[in-house]
């Protein structure tokens, strides 16, 4: 691949980190890992992507946001306040996904 066709490449894919928090990192191994996705992916996609080599994981993810059990955050801003499942990630974003918190 020439220099221009690998840069065309690195343009058309960005770099995300995922967090995940409580029981979830235990189904992935790992609190956190970066992951490459197309340039206009959205959450959904990064699951989509995610849910080939982690079923139960994705499973659980959508189950859990559906519910209101789980929270996503882009960036340290929860995702139901921006464009849900479809808001856009950019380059060097962090998704996290945790269960809410609570005390007494």
């Amino acid at each position: 691949m020439d220099r221009r066709a690998s840069s065309r490449h690195r343009a058309e894919s960005i770099r995300v980190t995922l967090k995940l928090f409580g029981g979830l990192r235990r189904l992935r191994g790992s609190s956190f890992e970066e992951r490459s996705v197309a340039a206009d992916s959205t959450v959904e996609d990064l699951w989509a992507g995610l849910e080939r080599e982690a079923p139960e994981l994705v499973k659980r993810l959508r189950d859990g946001v559906a519910r209101g059990y789980l929270h996503v955050l882009l960036n340290g801003r929860n995702v139901v306040f921006l464009d849900g499942p479809e808001t856009r990630l950019r380059d060097g974003d962090t998704v996290a996904v945790l269960p809410p918190i609570g005390g007494g």
